[in-house]
């Protein structure tokens, strides 16, 4: 028995790039159970995979870091610049209360 093959079949390497030669399947959507599938880009090695992975996962990383960034810089400014309107709007509201109940007291006069 050879020792690249098994049971008559060849045995490849992880690194070793096939091509298909049948032409049989090279269409760009594949139907299965009436549902149509796209067909996966190929990828030739599994450096690409590995990058593919990776650029994945960092891609991940700074969404989650920007949403984290965003909802600090929001927490910020939400925390100084609330106090400050909520304090005018209150010495309006009581301004304008002041007002009602003087000009109530002048007419019941």
């Amino acid at each position: 028995m050879d020792s690249d093959s098994r049971n008559g079949k060849k045995i490849f390497d992880l690194t070793d790039v096939l091509e298909e030669k049948n032409d049989k399947n090279n269409q760009e959507v594949i139907i299965i159970d009436g549902r149509g599938y796209e067909k996966n880009v190929k990828v030739n090695n599994l450096h690409d995979i590995v990058n593919e992975v990776e650029e994945k996962r960092l891609e991940s990383q700074l969404n989650e870091e920007i949403i984290q960034r965003t909802t600090e810089i929001a927490e910020k400014i939400a925390r100084e610049i609330i106090p400050e309107i909520t304090e005018r709007i209150v010495r309006e509201e009581i301004e304008k209360l002041k007002k009602i109940s003087g000009n109530n007291s002048m007419t019941n006069d």
